[in-house]
């Protein structure tokens, strides 16, 4: 009985060094929930400081709060909103790799998102031979997996960049054929899709300096937007723009932005009619319209961003309003800081070297064109380097690549170190059953070797046999009782666990942790495993929690019609956009369209 005690005790001490080892105590580190090194946190990070957000990203990856899939995810997005040429580089490189990676081949979720990144990078540079490679891939993607709202947004892209590969004809025809197919109304993501397409065919005509054909498509923009002003219940809510907020000022702000880009569109080929124009009477109409165009742009909440400045100020020089012009370009040149080595500075430069001449302080207008011409070479110089940027884009994912592997090699050894600690416990208890149980032989041995000496009777050895063997009979029925009753202890013990997630709502609490529970509890994780998957229906944890989240979002949905998705997803533990996303995966349907086949119903 002893030796059994002593072997308990000695296998205990073994499994916690063991513990003390495993990479799941290192990698999940308690409480953190409320750090930084969260996917959502490194995001936000980048819009004031790039350099903090992958300093925040290496950290994540390292303690185990992300994934090395997406962990590249993430550093390709960072870079891709970068304006530095290097830095889109190394983004389209992470992409490229990405695509190949095991968590990508048969998650056509993933592609897209990735040739979505690699449209986006490849519009941004231009590079146009890579736009059209990647839109239509993305495009034929979108076909097979039945969006053909977006393919045909995705079309739109592909026309636009046949325009600027001098395919106008063919180019334009695409266009209007994604126009012509997301035409109708009844669906915010295909009214989002259509206004896109608008917007690529105008980015075309004014290249090629089609004004007169832009003011009747930035109309139709206006007039779709109006029409959903109008009827927005007629709207299904469709769209990743607008599906995921129900707050009043978000759709605002989407409508600011949509219509702002249409009266810039319409200031700016006014504009230009009025500076073509033959007739006085022409001019001056089209540059009165242009005015009263850019003073809606200019009210607008859209209208005072970065982006909006570098759209309307043209339309400013080309009308005359010189002062005007140059304040706005003074504006673009402070929010652009030292972000100066690019075509958009130059063509900022220009600009204002137009609008000083114009207004006579030649001067001022020769420093401008001085400094536009030395820009000018400069980018050409550094499109000539393309292949240095892109060899040096290589060295800098390698190098990326190296530091990442040598802090999981850092983790590894550690683990190594934890190992080899647990063996040589393993190898001391060994050798202490091994001493005990010697110590014990030798013991009995000299106290027969006593009883022999002294001349007392040997131990009664068939009666201790007999009597042990009646006890090993005893205390295997002992035991099968025993675990009988300990089959029903833990059935009680998970429906006490199950009861109080439930009657607690737990579950509601979207930082919810395995790990909460089993301290809560007072258990281990293979505990809480092992009863999860005999009475849980063999469900891992995640999958647990998310089906409970799942039968109290029914019920809210069903029970509550008042409740915003918002609302309902908060109450269980869920984002808007999970919670659409795991509704429409389980039942077939969004939980919009389920409240309204409910009322249909009823």
């Amino acid at each position: 009985m002893k030796q059994t005690v002593h072997l308990i005790i000695y296998s205990m001490i073994v499994l916690a060094f063991v513990r003390c080892g495993d990479g799941s105590s290192v990698r999940h580190l308690p409480h953190l929930g409320g750090t930084p090194y969260q996917q959502d946190s490194i995001l936000v990070a980048y819009a004031t400081n790039p350099k903090r957000a992958l300093t925040l990203l290496d950290s994540a990856l390292l303690l185990g709060n992300v994934s090395d899939y997406r962990a590249q995810f993430i550093r390709a997005k960072i870079y891709s909103k970068s304006l530095v040429e290097q830095h889109q580089d190394s983004a389209i490189l992470i992409c490229k790799a990405l695509l190949n990676h095991d968590s990508v081949r048969n998650e056509p979720t993933e592609q897209m998102n990735i040739l979505d990144m690699l449209v986006a990078i490849s519009r941004a540079k231009p590079d146009y031979e890579q736009y059209l490679h990647w839109a239509m891939q993305k495009a034929e993607l979108c076909q097979q997996q039945g969006e053909e709202t977006e393919r045909w947004r995705t079309e739109a892209d592909i026309g636009l960049v046949m325009t600027h590969l001098r395919q106008v004809d063919e180019g334009l025809r695409k266009l209007d054929e994604a126009i012509s197919h997301l035409n109708s109304p009844g669906s915010i993501d295909r009214m989002d899709a259509f206004i896109v397409a608008v917007k690529r065919k105008i980015n075309a005509l004014n290249d090629l300096e089609r004004y007169a054909e832009v003011i009747p498509l930035a109309q139709r923009i206006l007039d779709r937007l109006d029409h959903y002003e109008q009827h927005t219940n007629d709207y299904a809510e469709d769209s990743y723009r607008l599906s995921w907020s129900d707050h009043p000022n978000d759709r605002d702000r989407y409508l600011d932005f949509s219509r702002a880009q249409a009266w810039g569109f319409m200031a700016m080929a006014h504009a230009c009619l009025s500076e073509k124009g033959k007739a006085y009477s022409e001019k001056s109409a089209a540059a009165q319209k242009a005015k009263e165009y850019l003073a809606l742009f200019n009210q607008s909440g859209y209208g005072h961003t970065f982006a909006a400045r570098r759209m309307i100020a043209p339309a400013q020089t080309a009308l005359g309003m010189y002062d005007e012009a140059l304040a706005t370009y003074t504006e673009i040149e402070r929010r652009m800081a030292a972000d100066t080595l690019n075509e958009d500075y130059a063509v900022v430069l220009r600009s204002r070297a137009i609008a000083a001449r114009a207004k006579g302080r030649l001067a001022e207008a020769y420093d401008y064109q001085a400094r536009y011409a030395a820009l000018s070479k400069a980018v050409s110089d550094s499109l000539h380097k393309s292949e240095a940027h892109d060899y040096a884009a290589r060295y800098r994912a390698q190098e990326q690549q190296l530091q990442i592997q040598e802090k999981q090699a850092e983790t590894e050894r550690s683990h190594i170190v934890s190992l080899a600690i647990a063996v040589v416990a393993l190898l001391a208890v060994a050798f202490a059953l091994y001493f005990f149980r010697q110590k014990r032989i030798v013991s009995e041995k000299n106290r027969a070797l006593v009883r022999m000496i002294s001349g007392m009777p040997p131990e009664p050895d068939d009666e201790a046999e007999t009597v042990e063997e009646s006890r090993e009979v005893q205390n295997a029925d002992e035991a099968v009782e025993d675990s009988a009753t300990d089959d029903n202890a833990d059935a009680d013990f998970f429906s006490t666990i199950d009861a109080a997630i439930r009657s607690e709502c737990l579950y509601s609490n979207l930082t919810l942790q395995r790990q909460d529970i089993c301290d809560r509890f007072g258990i281990r994780r293979h505990t809480l495993n092992n009863l999860l998957s005999t009475y849980a229906n063999g469900q891992t944890f995640p999958q647990y929690i998310n089906s409970l989240r799942m039968e109290e979002a029914v019920i809210l949905l069903r029970d509550h019609p008042e409740m915003t998705l918002a609302d309902i997803a908060a109450a269980v533990g869920f984002t808007p956009a999970n919670l659409r996303e795991k509704f429409k995966r389980q039942y077939g349907m969004t939980p919009t369209e389920y409240q309204k086949q409910r009322e249909e119903m009823s």
